[in-house]
């Protein structure tokens, strides 16, 4: 694949490789680079998670209203 078409569907690509296709990058049709999947045993513990209340016990907190405006109404004029 040539550089311009791999940054044109580079989402593609990538999820090409992430299903174990390697795809080899060309540069004037000459191969520069290789996409490999990094799954396996050394990325297993590198899965999408999220940890709720990773942050608990480090002092981390919300200040206002999550549920408000983070502008007030006469501060958008001035945005204009």
């Amino acid at each position: 694949m040539n550089v311009s078409d791999a940054k044109t569907h580079f989402s593609s690509v990538v999820d090409s490789v992430e299903k174990g296709e390697i795809v080899v990058i060309c540069k004037r049709n000459l191969p520069v680079a290789k996409m490999v999947s990094l799954q396996g045993a050394e990325t297993s513990h590198l899965k999408h998670r999220t940890v709720i209340g990773w942050a608990k016990g480090t002092g981390a907190k919300i200040l206002g209203d999550l549920t408000e405006p983070a502008l007030s109404t006469g501060d958008w004029d001035m945005m204009k």
